[in-house]
């Protein structure tokens, strides 16, 4: 790799290419960064973005990576989210991987990380989530791996003079093609005409769109706002309303079966939006019926 320096807002992306990291290119642009994107995966056609080829468990290339693009910004999506990620071992390969890529970016003179957490490292606490006040009981490996990134990162870039911003995202949805994610399956099989099984519709989330969440997370990059900040929008819906909505969209609520089976999963999780829009200064900009218009029919 050839050393290819400018004088711009440098920003190292991961995670380009999944759910929030490929709508946070637009943002990062029209906010003037100069954008280097790493990904495993053949990646999309656009000037505008320095694509970069690498592994982020592969600790040799990240280094070489840092060292040659030496960004100011560090935006990190990227972990490992295939099926049965929230037990699985692989969550300790991003964990020491986050790491890694941390330390990697400070030595190399990085100055403003934004990284992107979890509503799960709240655990299961029905009372209005804030940022600032309620505390932290992750109940899964992914939870944990996530919230034990979050407390070492924030203590290691305050001892190595790194502003550090960490957003624990609500239950995103957007234009994800992914199979075993909720929307993707609800809308893959009405599309197909197949009667789905939703075995936890009582349960309460704070749906945001993948969109808000990726303009949130530039908002805070470009910003000087550190520590925890949720990405949520303030509002309620059960996963029956929210099923429902994406069913009555496409005319197919007839092939939606409800039997309420929650398991052991967080009952409620809505999360306090005061820092996002007090100190941030971003509002979401979607609702659920906005949001499936573009998803759906754009």
């Amino acid at each position: 790799m050839t050393n290819n320096l400018t004088h711009g807002k440098k920003v190292l992306l991961t995670g380009g290419t999944g759910l929030i990291g490929k709508e946070a290119i637009p943002f990062l642009c029209q906010s003037g960064f100069d954008v280097y994107a790493l990904t495993t995966q053949t990646h999309p056609s656009d000037e505008k973005v320095h694509w970069i080829t690498a592994d982020l468990l592969d600790w040799t290339v990240v280094k070489e990576v840092l060292r040659n693009v030496k960004p100011q910004y560090l935006l990190h999506f990227a972990w490992g989210l295939s099926k049965g990620y929230i037990t699985s071992t692989t969550n300790f390969d991003f964990l020491q991987a986050s790491i890694n890529l941390l330390k990697q970016f400070a030595e190399n003179g990085g100055s403003r990380v934004a990284m992107a957490g979890t509503f799960a490292e709240y655990g299961d606490n029905i009372e209005t989530l804030s940022d600032t006040e309620s505390l932290v009981r992750p109940m899964d490996v992914y939870a944990k791996c996530k919230n034990f990134l979050n407390e070492i990162s924030r203590l290691y870039c305050e001892n190595n003079n790194v502003s550090f911003a960490w957003g624990r995202i609500f239950s995103a949805f957007g234009k994800e093609w992914k199979a075993n994610r909720l929307t993707v399956d609800v809308i893959n099989s009405l599309k197909a005409k197949k009667t789905i099984t939703i075995r936890s519709g009582s349960l309460i989330r704070d749906y945001i769109y993948s969109k808000d969440v990726a303009a949130a997370f530039v908002k805070i990059l470009d910003g000087n706002v550190q520590g925890n900040i949720n990405i949520c929008t303030g509002i309620e819906t059960s996963i029956h309303d929210y099923v429902m909505h994406i069913a009555k969209k496409m005319g197919q609520e007839y092939l939606v079966d409800f039997v309420d089976q929650p398991g052991n999963q967080q009952r409620r999780t809505v999360g306090d939006k005061t820092r996002l829009e007090k100190e941030v200064g971003f509002t979401p900009q979607y609702n659920i019926d906005t949001a499936f218009n573009e998803i759906l029919f754009d």
